[in-house]
């Protein structure tokens, strides 16, 4: 009776202890599941360890959110096998994003008119980072979908060319580098701006919106409310813990640590792109104009292809090419242009309103305001200066300041024709002892809107004649070849 009661007591010990282990279990995968919807959840299961100040901050303690994940660690071997098997497409050491990582959401923001430029930048979405950079980001977005949420990267590297528009929207330093002085991360690939989105999309309330230079976007903003300070403090946490430093001005920018190992590059990010060109058996990329332009240039190591598909067309594709190390390459995604109203000829005449066929230097540049950051030779003109066009003055084709006096009929207003020529290019046609009657004021201009033609110019975008007033160098002999792609009017 004794051994009984003894064995009737150990069942209902061992029953409590038990129930006890099961409560407690039970306890862990709520307060876990409770993790995966709100930030303010977290913070109360980790009041002994708050998150760091929403500060730049080298050295970040090992604090904040720990995962609960029971798998993590035999799934990271699997992980890292599998990325070791995909081929990735890396240039001058930038990849893309989601070749590193896929679960992370892209919107880049440049890509849109959802900026404080109010105008589409990047002509493509192509988000890349330097490779330790992305591995960095890939790491902090592993820790945020452990808690339910996903990185959401608003604009990763970024060409020199748009960080000179940038600068010239918003020349203030406080958001906006110069690019004249170091210009900005991101131009090294290594900075990154970003939100949290969970599950299903949705971005998470943070303090302001993307660009907003109002001081809503800063991290000092007292304003803001608290779950956008909690949601802020959070991705602050995860992103420093993972290599990545803050700037007080703008809560959604992180730089890589590391960045100062790397120098601003400028990378032609159409080479990202795959399938838009033709290609050979092995799969490379077949570029139709690079192989005859040692053939046709000469000395020169820069130039701007000017093609239409036939010699009465009006519109037109812009290449720009530069020799390095005795090989030709791309530049600039392929620029829509205009060229005038009756198309092209290899027999300009003036007032013919027909562009001119042939190979010209590019070597001066003229604008209404100060230089807008090019080599070549500048002049800023004025009112009541003036581009001769009168076939029976001395003057004619020549730039010209002040009044006629009698020195010519008929000439170009510069001044007064406003936005177009705000800055141009000479397209050194007819200006190297002028044939009187063959053709004046052959310019590289900002046109009026796409597909409306010139009278005899070469025309494209502002955003895209400053890149190409930025990059053109006189010490590599810049030249424009303008030409049809085969048949009437081909030089190629």
């Amino acid at each position: 009776m004794n051994g009984t009661k003894r064995i009737f007591a150990c069942i209902i010990m061992l029953s409590v202890l038990l129930s006890f282990g099961g409560c407690k279990s039970k306890e862990v995968s709520e307060t876990t599941a409770g993790s995966k919807t709100t930030v303010e959840n977290i913070d109360k299961q980790n009041t002994t360890t708050p998150p760091p100040p929403p500060l730049q901050n080298d050295e970040p303690e090992q604090d904040g959110i720990i995962s609960t994940d029971p798998t993590q660690a035999s799934q990271e071997p699997e992980q890292e096998n599998r990325e070791e098997e995909r081929e990735i497409l890396e240039i001058n050491g930038l990849v893309l994003i989601n070749d590193i990582d896929p679960e992370i959401e892209v919107e880049l923001k440049y890509a849109t008119s959802e900026n404080f430029a109010n105008q589409k930048v990047y002509p493509y979405d192509i988000c890349v980072l330097q490779r330790s950079t992305a591995e960095k980001l890939a790491k902090a977005n592993q820790e945020f979908m452990k808690l339910g949420y996903r990185i959401k990267v608003w604009d990763a590297y970024r060409p020199v060319s748009v960080q000179r528009t940038f600068w010239e929207i918003v020349p203030d330093s406080r958001y906006v580098a110069n690019p004249d002085k170091g210009g900005s991360k991101h131009n090294r690939g290594t900075a990154v701006d970003v939100t949290l989105i969970d599950m299903k999309g949705n971005e998470l309330e943070m303090p302001s919106g993307f660009d907003d230079f109002s001081g809503k976007g800063s991290r000092n903003n007292t304003n803001m409310s608290d779950t956008a300070r909690d949601n802020m403090n959070l991705l602050t946490d995860i992103m420093v813990r993972n290599g990545f430093t803050t700037i007080s001005s703008e809560w959604w920018h992180y730089n890589d640590s590391d960045s100062d190992m790397y120098g601003v590059i400028d990378v032609n990010l159409e080479e990202f792109l795959q399938g838009d060109a033709p290609s050979d058996s092995s799969g490379l990329v077949i570029d139709p104009f690079i192989d005859r332009l040692s053939e046709i240039v000469g000395s020169s190591s820069q130039v701007l292809l000017v093609v239409a598909d036939k010699i009465d067309a009006i519109e037109a594709k812009a290449y720009a090419y530069e020799k390095k190390n005795g090989l030709w390459q791309a530049v600039f995604e392929p620029m829509d242009v205009v060229f005038g109203s009756r198309g092209l000829t290899d027999h300009k005449q003036e007032g013919d309103k027909k562009s001119p066929i042939g190979i010209f230097p590019l070597e001066r540049c003229y604008g209404r305001v100060e230089n807008p950051g090019t080599k070549l030779t500048y002049t800023q003109f004025a009112e009541n200066d003036f581009w001769v066009d009168d076939p029976e003055s001395k003057y004619y084709n020549t730039y010209q300041k002040g009044a006629s006096n009698g020195n010519w009929k008929s000439a170009e207003d510069l001044y007064a024709i406003g936005q177009p020529y705000k800055y141009f290019i000479v397209i050194e046609y007819n200006t190297k002892n002028p044939l009187p009657g063959n053709g004046s004021a052959i310019f590289l201009h900002i046109w009026k809107e796409k597909g409306s033609p010139t009278a005899g110019c070469t025309a494209m975008s502002e955003q895209n004649l400053l890149k190409v007033i930025r990059w053109l160098d006189p010490t590599q002999i810049p030249v424009i070849i303008q030409t049809t792609t085969k048949g009437e009017g081909s030089i190629l």
